[in-house]
């Protein structure tokens, strides 16, 4: 049995493939060796009808798993693992046993580490609120209104008030790093810039006071309707007169829509640049799935640095200067990664143009997030064109998940469209919530009522396993007005592997937590499936018949991809 293993310094994702169908199995158990110590990883869901107490977990050798890849969420950053992958087999689910002589090679240890590449950190949140976790700590246990009205303001509430635990756990190893490096810069006397979008949050705005005027902020209005208004007013009026305070207030005509911070050294130069995808409120940090970079090197923060001092100086416009700067790409090897900054507004979408030629050379696979791209001319759109090509010897695999649906009412982007794939495994989910309860499940909530995003990660991922990987991150959002609109920070980063296997993880994480909600409540009826099954048949090998070959065949191609075949 062949297994394979990445993680994000905080998940871990494990795939397997074993040589063929395995006679009564019933799934895998899936040990762990944490620090030295072995453990049996516990899995949430039992056989169909099998009596069982709401919320209970137990063994994978009890409760084994009928797939061939699992996300590890209860590994912590730090921990030295390793895992096994055994088959449970027996006549039935009360007759269980481990078999021995099938069980893989325990994979090499590993370090959930968030240095995924020379000066390169990878950090994720945890801002999923559609899961059993979060209901079952809200007490959402059914689908009263009262009590979904009783859970979103206690979530409401837990988001606002900073150090709550049920808060930390949700901002993750993201959060957690980015309060740290404010603290160190302001126990340090050193400085900061930072061009934000959004600022609405109690514990960075507190972390940001601490610094005084060694915090130097280029703050834009958000996304508003009219001139004038501003979705920052009251952080703006809190901080104008103890931090070091530039309006940038572009919008409605523009979104200045960057996040990225530039952190100096004890001479007060730039050395560190954190940037991606969170924007600095409550809901960036707790309630959206989101992704940043911290990379360490003074030449590239030095970039960002003069980026932050073209932003002041344009104040509310964007000049053609500016413009045809930021139509430069900005070049730099971190070795062994070769990464591309690109700032926008372009002109004439360059920076679009060397992402849709990266994706173009895809040989095995395109992993994405992505909030809403638009409909038109954008890297969605073209990765859709891609999977229709008939140019590759293997199929690609293509899996993502994207916030809303990028179709207006006159332009329809062909996302769920079967048709479409001629050339690759190609499958896109929206998030979606468990609307009902059933035996194993209590409903979800989906997001809080106000908040627009819950996948908020702009992310394309280019082979990932393969000789020259590329990571594509920041604060674009993939389409055309991020190009030739917006204030925008993009980087393209070729041949970083740990960075590409950190991003595939988190990609996964957040495609298989959606996947079957939204296959339950679009494609299938919510009663298809409730439990595990207490036979041999859900392995794909053992599928016959016409209608289920295209489903093997896709299955079987996809363990091949992420055990290396």
């Amino acid at each position: 049995m062949k297994v394979s293993v990445c993680h994000n310094g905080d998940d871990v994702f494990i795939s397997w493939k074993p040589p063929g169908p395995i006679d009564d199995c019933r799934g895998f158990a899936l040990r762990r060796r944490r620090n030295g110590a072995d453990e049996v990883v516990k899995t949430w869901v039992g056989f169909a009808g099998q009596k069982h107490k709401e919320g209970e977990r137990r063994d994978s050798t009890q409760w084994p798993i009928q797939r061939f890849q699992w996300t590890d969420y209860m590994a912590d950053p730090g921990d030295r693992v390793a895992y096994q992958v055994v088959p449970m087999v027996g006549p039935d689910k009360d007759h269980l046993s481990t078999a021995e002589d099938l069980a893989s090679e325990w994979t090499d240890e590993f370090t959930l580490d968030h240095q995924v590449s020379p000066h390169i950190d990878a950090y994720f949140n945890r801002g999923i609120v559609a899961a059993q976790w979060v209901s079952r700590r809200l007490h959402l246990t059914d689908d009263d209104p009262r009590t979904k009205s009783a859970a979103t303001k206690k979530l409401e509430t837990v988001i606002d008030t900073p150090d709550d635990p049920f808060r930390n756990y949700l901002t993750g190893p993201l959060g957690a790093r980015l309060f740290e490096l404010l603290a160190a810069a302001a126990d340090d006397g050193r400085g900061v810039f930072a061009a934000l979008y959004e600022l609405d949050d109690e514990q960075l705005e507190s972390a940001l006071e601490k610094l005084g005027k060694n915090s130097h902020i280029v703050l834009a209005n958000g996304s508003v309707k009219k001139k004038g208004e501003d979705q920052n007013a009251a952080a703006r009026e809190r901080l104008k007169d103890i931090v070091d305070l530039h309006d940038r207030m572009v919008s409605p005509r523009a979104l200045g829509h960057n996040k990225f911070l530039v952190i100096c050294d004890e001479n007060n130069q730039p050395r560190w640049t954190w940037t991606g995808s969170q924007n600095w409120t409550k809901t960036g940090l707790c309630t959206q799935a989101n992704n940043s970079v911290l990379i360490d090197d003074p030449r590239f923060a030095g970039e960002y640095r003069k980026q932050w001092d073209r932003l002041e100086d344009a104040e509310a416009v964007t000049p053609d200067t500016l413009k045809r700067s930021n139509s430069e790409p900005r070049k730099r090897t971190i070795a062994p990664a070769e990464v591309t900054l690109w700032f926008t507004p372009t002109i004439g979408q360059v920076d679009l143009a060397e992402a849709r030629e990266a994706i173009d050379k895809a040989e095995r696979a395109i992993l994405f997030l992505m909030f809403n791209p638009g409909p038109r001319d954008t890297l969605l759109n073209h990765i859709i064109d891609v999977a229709r090509k008939a140019r590759t010897a293997q199929r690609l695999y293509i899996k993502g998940a994207i916030n809303q649906d990028p179709s207006v009412q006159n332009v329809k982007v062909p996302v769920f469209a079967q048709d479409n794939v001629v050339n690759a495994d190609f499958d896109v989910v929206l998030p979606a919530a468990i609307d009902k309860p059933t035996s194993w499940f209590v409903e979800e909530l989906k997001k809080l009522p106000t908040a627009r995003a819950m996948v908020h990660s702009k992310v394309v991922l280019i082979d990932p396993f393969g000789a020259s990987p590329v990571v594509m991150t920041g604060s674009h959002n993939l389409g055309t007005k991020a190009s030739g609109t917006n204030d925008e920070n993009f980087l393209i980063v070729r041949d970083a592997p740990g960075l590409a296997s950190a991003y595939a993880t988190n990609i996964m994480a957040v495609y298989n937590q959606y996947r079957w909600r939204f296959n339950r409540i679009n494609k299938v009826s919510s009663t298809s499936w409730d439990g595990l099954k207490d036979n041999e048949f859900w392995q794909p090998w053992l599928w016959s018949g016409e209608k289920f070959q295209a489903i093997k065949d896709v299955k079987l191609r996809e363990m091949d991809f992420w055990v290396g075949d």
